[in-house]
């Protein structure tokens, strides 16, 4: 799977990661690999999310790094799909964005079993083994190991969301929601922000 990413604020990430290049890795170092790569791009699509909620809210630098540094991933999805099913008027566009933006936070829950398990190369595949413990309410230990297919199944899917997300969102006008959020309605003494966003978007 050759490639460049290209994140949204114009960089690129070139990560050039193909079967047989990775059969070649030694067995202990393929298995890091994969693992870093995928803990990467997911990265990126974070990174993107980040972009777009400082976008709705108008916060960027250093706001918006404090902003998105202390919500969670998982937050920051459930933000940016109340903001558009509740404000953005083309509901084609926003049910869009809601299965976009529910995939990703599948990703989410996906990088969090990845960044948070011991593994170790695979002794049944040409990948990594995870050792994942569940606790719900009885302890499991579920198997997981991933071949090489599978890692860059799913990096490519995390790369395709990302590139949906941020095509649907450049269409979206998000800016506008902030520019209501910001301003509120005319005459003095109307609520203003989130109150008077409503009215303003169906004016303009």
């Amino acid at each position: 799977m050759p490639g460049v990413f290209e994140d949204r604020h114009g960089g690129t990430m070139a990560i050039w990661l193909t079967k047989d290049s990775l059969i070649a890795l030694d067995p202990d170092m393929r298995a890091f690999t994969l693992v870093g790569a995928f803990l990467g791009y997911f990265a990126l699509l974070e990174r993107g999310v980040d972009a777009a909620l400082g976008e709705v809210l108008e916060v960027n630098s250093i706001r918006g790094a404090i902003v998105a540094r202390n919500m969670s991933f998982d937050d920051k999805i459930k933000t940016l799909r109340t903001l558009v099913d509740r404000f953005v008027t083309d509901k084609t566009q926003a049910k869009n964005f809601d299965e976009l933006a529910k995939r990703a936070r599948n990703f989410g829950a996906t990088r969090n079993v990845v960044a948070h398990t011991p593994f170790r190369r695979s002794s049944k595949s040409d990948g990594v083994e995870f050792f994942p413990l569940s606790a719900s309410s009885t302890l499991e230990y579920p198997e997981m190991d991933w071949p090489i297919d599978e890692f860059l199944r799913q990096i490519d899917a995390i790369t395709e969301t990302d590139n949906a997300l941020r095509s649907l969102e450049s269409r979206m006008s998000l800016q506008r929601v902030a520019h209501a959020l910001l301003r509120g309605p005319g005459p003095k003494g109307a609520f203003g922000g989130l109150f008077g966003l409503g009215e303003l978007l169906s004016k303009e």
